[in-house]
Parts: C-alpha cells; structure tokens; sequence
C-alpha cells in the first residue's frame, strides 16, 4: 500500500522476474476493502507514506489473519529495509530488491501473491520471469485437470456417497489441499451430517453433526443460505468458528473453503476443502466448479430416486389391483384407465388393451363419471383417504351392473397422479336389500292381517256363545270352541311367517271341497250359501289355504252386499293335467272398475273392513305356493278369482 509514485514503481520493477502478481492501493481503506473481498497472500506497506502503520498493519491482520505483512521504507541517503518488525530502513533498489527476495521466501512463490494490497477495480499482473509464468500455468492446468477428473468419475455416480468418495478422494490427491469432507444437509434437523464412505481410510474422525441456524457455524450457514463458497484464514483464537476447527489446526491448517451442494430449488449439503496454505482465486473456482458439477449429480439422483419410489408406489398398487378378487382399477389425473386387474376385464367383456388408454366413460355414464369426479375434488380438498360411490357399470355386451366404487386418490409428494379404485357387484346385495324391504312391508301389514283373519272366527264364535247362553245347547258350546281354535291356528300361522317369511311352509296333498267347506264355517256367512262344483287334489299347506278360501269368501259377502251363492271348483283344463288349478266366484255386484288395477295392493281398501288387506293375503299365499292369481268378473256379474296351480 502506497501513494508514493516512485515507491510503486520501484518494487514493481523489483518483482517483474518473481512469480507473483501485484495490486496496487493507494490509501489504507482501498487496501482494506480490497482484503475483505480479494484473496491476497502477502501485504507490503509503504511506511513513508502511512501515517499510523501500527493501525494499518492491525486491520491486515483483522481481515486476513496470518498474511505475512511487510514494511518499506525509502529515505534519501539511507539504506534500508525493515520486513515485519519495522527495525530498518532502504533507500536504493538494492534494498528493493532485497525486499523482493523476502516476498519470495516468505510466500514461498504461491501464485497471486500480492504486493502492495488495495481495491482498485483493475488487478495488474505487472510481469513474471520465465520460469515463474511457466510455474503458473502448470499450476493452473493441475486445477483444471482436478476438476475435469471430478467430472469423468461422476458420470457413473448412483449413489450420495460415490460423489462423496470422488470429491474427497480428487480434492485430496496431492498436496494442494490437506483435507476434505462433504455433508449432507437435513432441512428437518437443520443441521449438516458428514457423510462416511469409507471409514478406514479416513484419517479425520467425523462422527458429530453440525447445527445450523443458531450462529455457532457461520460457514457453514452462509454456504447453505447464500448458495455460493466462502474462504476463510484462521488462527488458534478462531478454530471454534472452522468445522473441526480444532482438529484441522494441530494438523497445520489455516484456511478453510465451503461450497454449498445444492441446485436452484434444494441444498443437498455442503463440501468443506481444508488447506495449510491460503486458497487462491484459482483454487476457489476449482472448488466450486468441483461442488457444481457433484450438486448436478446429486439433483440427478434425487430426481431418480422420487422417480423410482413413484415407480414402486405405482407398482405396489398394480400387484394389488391384479391380485385382488374385486374388480380394480387406476386412472390417471386425466381419468384414462392406466391399469385394470383380470376381475374387471371379467366383469365387463372388454380385454385388457381394451380398456387400458380409454376414458372412464368407457364404463361409466356421464353423471356417475361428473360423481366420481366431485369425490376425488373432495379427497383432494379434505385430505381424506376413502370415499364411497355407487354406480351403474355397462358392459361391453350393453348389460348394466349395480356396483360400489371404492375410491381412493394418488397423492405421492402432494402431487395429485390419478385415482384407484375398487368395484363390487352389489346385485346380489340389492337383491337381499329388496327382499329384506319387501318382508319388512309384509311385517309391517301383520297387525292389520290378525285383525283382519280373526274378526271372522271371533264373530263366528261370539255368535254361538250367545246362543249357547240362551238355550243351553252343547253344540253351540262347540261351534264357539272351533271359532276359537282357528284363531289358535290364524295366530300360529302369522307368527311362523313373521319369523320365517314363508306364506307355505310343508305341503302335502289336499281335497280342494273338503278344505272349502271348512273354509265356509270359518265366515259369518249370513245368507250366503256354499256351492262346490267339483274337486280336485292340490299340493298346498292346507292351513294356508284355508286362509286363502276364507279371505275369498269374506270379500264375496262383505263387499258382494247382494251375494247369494259362492262357487268353488277345479278350472277346466287338459284332463291329462294331473293338478290344474282352481276357481272361486260368487254373483254379487262385482269387482270395482277402479280397483281392478290394485286389488291385491295392501294400501287399498273400498271400506272400513279393508278390502285390500283381505285380497293381498290371498296373493301372498298363491305366491307362496308358486301359483298366480287373477281377478275377472263371473258369469253372473260378480267377482271371479282364478288360481293357476301349474308351472
């Protein structure tokens, strides 16, 4: 540092055949700036021109600690030079000379060793001899070659340590650079983790973690926060500030280089090159060209590696869907079938390739697909796992099938990749749903039915207790004693259906004039008289039938209101029909004209009696047996009720 003309020119010419390179500064504050943001190896200060050398020579050692610092003096008539303890004076170029013989020796020729430290924008490269540009330019092609080796090795890499192992191993081979470690960055833990390799070959110990974000590792933190390489020189009073610090300066280290590993979107870690000597402009560019080239590397890696998981993800998924019993099947964000298993090929008569590429509507129709579509938006949105929608498949054959989807989306690193899902054929299970409905509607009409069947045997047994009261006769005592036995068997019989939902249980083979007659004594028949025209054998449950005969009669004289006759008979069929079915009519006013549509529906009712109820228990009863039942009008103008026994 100078602002004497003369003086510059004078150690410049001095230096033009040293290997080093000379920057100039005027005043003490350029030659500072320049410090802080400049690698120097060694400062020498003009004395004559400083007004507080002391003070000068204090800030060098601030900013750079341990570069080797100077002291030039030159006064007419003396001769003299004083180098670091400012003990004597030069004033001829001999002395200058002798000057640049120290720099030589003490920075033993390190390339870039600066003369006369500043911060002007223009670094002037004054002049070498020979020998030491050829000196330079070999150092400068070993930098290049180690970074080049570094990038050959890693072209292969597959794995975080091999880019450790190549780092270490490249940054290490010579004497350039006395040791170096990589370490991984955990964003969780927010601390660096050395990575270990090969553990014996490694000289360094370095099972111990660093934490950043607190202060206590500043190069570290500012290699990770500010994505570029800091260099620092240190002495014993600093060590705690230095990764390892302590261990690095018993083995003769004094600066320190981080490079962070990390790309654009993510820090991987960070490179840490140590050195006995300062680590010039050239080696820092080495360095970070070395730890860019690895962080491409590592983004490689990662970026394979979520791929990969992805691809295991999908896979696992695929094993699942083609092992499972159900049909499945995974769709694309886009709702295109990516995988389908062999149950939904079976279930739809489509073939695998041609399912695989088309769209759900394929299978689906428009408002079960715009479904499915709202579910998955809700997964999205509520984070849930699971949701449930049932739908109508159609096959490629055109038939539909009642299914339940079990829906599911694909989430992997909070991208949305498509959706699974799981279909199950619910018509059995409609079936059964129907079926249940169905009897729990027969269930629920159960307390109108006893009131129903049991209003006739209770009036016919009230009626012959009166008379049995008034005269004293024992056959009206066992009229009485019959009603009410058939009530006994009406309630036995509502309770076996209610608990077991059959309206014909055992059947065996029954007289269609017997059971009609007994039938008849069972109804309060008024004037009303029974005509049987003929028999014929039925496999029937004769209680059950009874019932079917009495409901039939009570609604011919209920709701004939001019009934007279009742017939019962076989229908006239084939004579080779060993069955047949059966008839009964009666000439009363006939069928109403707006019930004939809903007879047999147990919500209809023509009166208070309910004529609904009565005729829904004949239909339960036919259906039970397997026969059919229709309602027509008889020959005489009234009701006809005819009873196909035959499949």
């Amino acid at each position: 540092m100078s602002s004497d003309r003369s003086t510059r020119a004078s150690i410049t010419l001095s230096l033009t055949d040293a290997p080093v390179d000379v920057v100039i500064a005027q005043r003490p504050t350029e030659a500072i700036e320049r410090l802080e943001r400049e690698s120097i190896d060694a400062v020498i200060i003009d004395a004559s021109a400083v007004a507080d050398v002391p003070a000068l020579i204090e800030g060098v050692e601030r900013e750079t600690p341990g570069t080797p610092t100077m002291a030039y003096w030159a006064d007419d008539g003396e001769e003299g030079a004083v180098v670091g303890d400012l003990s004597s004076r030069a004033g001829n170029t001999d002395s200058a000379a002798r000057l640049a013989d120290e720099i030589v020796e003490r920075t033993d020729a390190v390339p870039n060793a600066a003369v006369a430290a500043g911060t002007g924008t223009e670094t002037a490269a004054l002049g070498a001899r020979a020998e030491g540009a050829h000196a330079l330019e070999n150092r400068s092609d070993d930098l290049a070659t180690l970074v080049n080796r570094v990038r050959c090795r890693l072209v292969d890499a597959t794995s975080p340590l091999t880019v450790e192992r190549v780092l270490r191993e490249e940054l290490t081979d010579g004497d350039r650079f006395a040791f170096a470690w990589v370490g991984e960055y955990d964003r969780g833990e927010r601390a660096i983790i050395p990575w270990l390799s090969d553990t014996d070959t490694t000289e360094w110990p370095l099972r111990r973690t660093f934490d950043v974000g607190g202060g206590d590792q500043p190069l570290l933190e500012r290699a990770i926060w500010t994505g570029d390489i800091h260099t620092t020189q240190y002495d014993e009073a600093d060590r705690d500030a230095v990764p390892f610090g302590d261990l690095a300066f018993e083995r003769g280290v004094r600066s320190v280089a981080v490079a962070p590993l990390a790309t654009s979107d993510e820090p991987y870690g960070v490179a840490v090159v140590y050195a006995t000597d300062t680590i010039s402009e050239r080696e820092r560019d080495a360095i970070r060209d070395a730890t860019a080239a690895a962080s491409h590397v590592l983004e490689t890696i990662a970026l394979r590696g979520r791929h990969e998981q992805q691809e295991r993800a999908l896979h696992r998924y695929e094993r699942l869907v083609e092992t499972a019993g159900d049909g499945m099947y995974v769709l694309d964000e886009s709702g295109y079938f990516m995988t389908v298993n062999d149950a939904l090929v079976e279930i739809t008569g489509y073939s695998r390739e041609g399912l695989l590429g088309e769209h759900a509507s394929i299978l689906f129709d428009r408002e079960d697909v715009t479904a499915g579509e709202s579910i998955i938006r809700s997964l999205l949105e509520t984070g849930r796992s699971t949701d449930t929608l049932e739908l109508t498949l159609e096959t490629k054959p055109g038939e539909t099938i009642p299914c339940e989807a079990q829906i599911a989306v694909l989430v992997p690193d909070g991208e949305f990749l498509g959706s699974v899902g799981v279909l199950r054929d619910v018509t059995e299970r409609q079936r059964r749903e129907r079926q249940l409905r169905e009897r729990n509607e027969r269930l629920d009409a159960f307390a109108r039915i006893v009131s129903h069947d049991l209003r006739n045997p209770l009036s016919v047994a009230q009626g012959y207790l009166d008379l049995f009261e008034d005269s004293g006769d024992p056959d009206h005592a066992a009229k009485t004693r019959e009603g009410l036995d058939r009530m006994e068997s009406i309630i036995d019989d509502v309770l076996a259906i209610a608990r077991e939902g059959e309206w014909a249980a055992d059947t065996d083979p029954v007289d269609l004039e017997s059971t009609a007659r007994e039938a008849w004594e069972h109804v309060s028949t008024a004037d009303a008289t029974l005509s049987v025209t003929g028999t014929r054998t039925l496999e029937a449950d004769r209680s059950r039938l009874l019932r079917l005969l009495e409901n039939c009669f009570r609604n011919s004289i209920e709701h004939g209101e001019t009934t007279e006759t009742v017939r019962v008979g076989p229908l006239e069929t084939d004579e080779s029909d060993a069955n047949g079915g059966f008839f009964v009519e009666d000439d009363g006013e006939g069928l109403p004209d707006d019930r004939r549509g809903n007879l047999f529906d147990p919500s209809v009712s023509s009166s208070t009696e309910g004529l609904g109820i009565g005729l829904w228990i004949v239909r339960e009863v036919a259906t039970g047996h397997g026969w059919s039942v229709g309602a027509t009008e008889s020959d005489d103008g009234g009701a006809r009720f005819e009873f196909e026994t035959t499949d």
